[in-house]
């Protein structure tokens, strides 16, 4: 990869490619697999399931959708003290709770976003809520910007990144921990560069594993 339009073809096809994987390598050798990717990939938009839980149910999988949720229930200072009760980790099944019943954006986000006028509830967007803690417990463990400059790793980030945004923008904190959700994290991302015009053409074959 040396430029934006080498990384075209995977940008639009990052789900269709996850889910192929887990059909090659978990349905068709008839395994059970834990999948881990960002909540807007698995969440259930108001039409259904999304494309990879569309995909490995059309293959014949049965799918549990869990998403990590927040005790913001409207806004960022909006906190639900019915979660202080909870003992901790807890797994909350969302079909017919309290909890099913909030609204899912700020559960999400943390607060960030708040619900709009018709907000989608939580339960259906996900089956459960996994909830570790009050939001503002809850840090983020960071690689610091000084244990990545200079090494091979550091400067492989800084090269993906002066190819996805033309430069290599100052994304590592400082600190070792951060705030997991900090006042105005749920605004809009900053402006990207346009899309690739190679973002329409076909996904590339997989190469074999192993």
């Amino acid at each position: 990869m040396k430029s934006r339009e080498d990384v075209g073809p995977y940008l639009a096809h990052r789900d269709e490619f996850y889910a192929s994987v887990v059909k090659d390598e978990v349905l068709a050798k008839h395994h059970r697999a834990l999948l881990i990717e960002g909540w807007p990939h698995f969440a259930r938009p108001p039409a259904g399931p999304g494309y990879v839980e569309k995909e490995l149910r059309t293959a014949g999988a049965t799918t549990f959708v869990i998403v990590f949720g927040t005790n913001a229930v409207a806004g960022y200072d909006d906190l639900d003290k019915r979660f202080d009760t909870w003992k901790l980790p807890a797994l909350m099944p969302l079909k017919g709770t309290w909890v099913g019943d909030l609204p899912a954006m700020p559960v999400l986000s943390g607060g960030g976003t708040p619900a709009g006028p018709n907000p989608i509830k939580l339960q259906d967007v996900a089956d459960a809520s996994l909830y570790l803690g009050p939001r503002d417990t809850l840090t983020s463990v960071n690689m610091l910007r000084a244990d990545l400059e200079g090494t091979p790793y550091g400067r492989e980030i800084a090269r993906r990144l002066e190819i996805l945004f033309g430069q290599a923008p100052s994304i590592l904190p400082a600190a070792t921990e951060t705030p997991q959700f900090p006042p105005g994290s749920g605004g809009p991302p900053p402006p990207l560069p346009p899309p690739p015009k190679s973002i329409h053409d076909p996904l590339p074959p997989r190469p074999p594993l192993g």
